[in-house]
């Protein structure tokens, strides 16, 4: 057997577990891909789902990534959201409103109002879903610390040590019962 034909074996081997390996490498990423992309919402969904948003919550300047994480939670707990999506702002649209409170005052469908309810309670409390399933989506971005930013820091687990004053003294003690617990 001659050299050359040692090395164009050893390089055909190689190729073929290479070419076998990458083969199985890519089709596990199409698998993988294709399994992510199902939950991937279409640009124009967020879009839509922003729009109303805005509507719903009388805001302009609504995060877009909250909006994209909003709306993946939402959909999690509502698998039918993209059509209660579209049919709320039919509704709107039908209604001709131009705000939140004038859509109210033409008495919108519970489930127009069920959904307007639900995702306003996502945007303000920053909490997708019922008990079992609840996901946290916003802590400080949530609405509801934004409409008191001016008067209130967002609460968190504390500011540290020395935020901490001393124990107040009791106004009043029992006889013989002492204020230590």
């Amino acid at each position: 057997m001659k050299p050359q034909s040692l090395v164009a074996t050893a390089v055909c081997q190689a190729s073929r577990r290479r070419l076998l390996l990458g083969g199985l490498a890519f089709g596990s990423m199409g698998l993988l891909a294709s399994r992510g992309l199902t939950n991937t919402p279409k640009a124009s969904d967020v879009t839509d789902f922003l729009i109303l948003s805005e509507f719903l919550t009388g805001r302009k300047t609504l995060s877009v990534t909250l909006a994209r994480r909003y709306y993946l939670g939402l959909q999690d707990q509502f698998p039918d959201l993209p059509v209660r999506i579209v049919e709320l702002s039919r509704n709107i649209h039908a209604s001709g409103a131009q705000t939140m409170d004038d859509y109210l005052t033409h008495g919108p469908s519970p489930e127009a109002r069920s959904t307007a309810t639900t995702i306003v309670s996502a945007w303000y409390l920053g909490v997708v879903g019922q008990d079992p399933k609840k996901k946290m989506i916003a802590y400080s971005d949530a609405l509801m610390f934004q409409a008191v930013a001016g008067a209130l820091v967002v609460p968190s687990y504390g500011a540290g040590p020395l935020a901490w004053g001393s124990r107040p003294k009791p106004y009043m003690t029992f006889k013989g019962e002492s204020d230590e617990q």
